[in-house]
């Protein structure tokens, strides 16, 4: 899927890399403050969702492990310019030829949008997305689906004042859309921490 306007694009890892890279999911203190006040702004899902912010590390509120959590619709903001911003998650019905959804679950799709702030070309390629469902934070599968336009590997990169978005979908069990956590690491987190986008689905 084009980055944007659509001349870029960018890939995520194969879903058994997801595996290898375990992130906590247990948010303490101010961590768990914080994330209980995203989750009341987003509501049960049936809600609009919030005007989105933009967000630095100094702004945004962190979990117990450090990481950086923001609501859905928030932009964050790098200290050298890259924006990264998720959209709501949507219901989303896949194709009979899509791949990774279960019979038991309800697919989710949402965009991510790069904006790269910085003086130099940004890489999209290394770009790791990756989805946690429910209060216990169940990793969720990513779901490919060429027929919908979803879940095509993108590759390229975004010039110094460049934006583009891409679609993505996840499987999440049914009882647990309330809850989604969508983490998003620029470069796989080598040079750009992961940031938790987290809140409820449409």
């Amino acid at each position: 899927m084009g980055m944007g306007t659509r001349t870029t694009a960018a890939r995520t890892r194969p879903q058994g890399a997801h595996r290898r890279r375990p992130v906590g999911h247990i948010l303490a203190g101010a961590g768990a403050a914080a994330l209980a006040a995203l989750l009341m702004a987003c509501g049960d899902g049936g809600g609009k969702a919030p005007a989105g912010r933009t967000l630095s590390p100094g702004s945004a509120p962190t979990s117990a492990e450090g990481s950086r959590v923001v609501a859905f619709e928030d932009t964050f903001a790098y200290p050298d310019g890259l924006k990264v911003k998720v959209s709501r998650p949507e219901p989303f019905t896949p194709s009979d030829t899509s791949l990774g959804h279960k019979a038991d679950h309800e697919p989710v799709t949402f965009s991510v949008t790069l904006t790269n702030g910085t003086r130099k070309s940004f890489d999209v390629a290394g770009m790791l997305v990756m989805v946690k469902a429910g209060e216990k934070g169940a990793r969720a599968e990513q779901v490919f689906d060429t027929a919908r336009g979803v879940g095509t590997p993108f590759t390229g990169a975004l010039a110094p004042g460049a934006a583009g978005a891409t679609t993505f979908a996840f499987d999440v069990p049914k009882d647990a859309k309330g809850r989604l956590d969508v983490e998003v690491r620029p470069d796989f987190g080598a040079a750009y921490p992961g940031v938790h986008w987290v809140g409820a689905a449409r």
